[in-house]
């Protein structure tokens, strides 16, 4: 999902993900990361906490898949999660589980 967001609005941004080990509940937290620098890894410290989002849930996408799950942020001036400035950001995610924390290069954001 590469996205164009202006700087002035305050918009969701979402990852879907299928669960393949697991259940969503042993899921302990998810987050988010942006850096105009895409070659930087970010450590789990870094990331923005965010939410998990199951099909049926009221801020679902209305296309998600049965066992498909979205991560959700919302990035933006007005009470956002994360307030970016203009330029071109690479989107990181962090799955946390007890015994992991999964670091994924999910995709672009750029702000005009």
């Amino acid at each position: 999902m590469a996205a164009t967001i202006p700087s002035t609005s305050t918009e969701y941004a979402a990852n879907a993900m299928t669960i393949t080990r697991g259940t969503a509940a042993d899921i302990t937290a998810v987050g988010v990361y942006h850096t105009t620098n895409a070659a930087s890894v970010p450590a789990v410290a870094d990331f923005t906490e965010v939410v998990l989002v199951a099909p049926g849930d009221p801020l679902a996408d209305s296309t998600l898949p049965a066992g498909a799950y979205d991560i959700l942020s919302l990035v933006g001036p007005r009470a956002g999660d994360v307030t970016l400035t203009p330029g071109t950001y690479q989107r990181w995610v962090l799955i946390s589980t007890a015994t992991e924390d999964i670091i994924r290069k999910i995709d672009t954001i750029t702000v005009i």
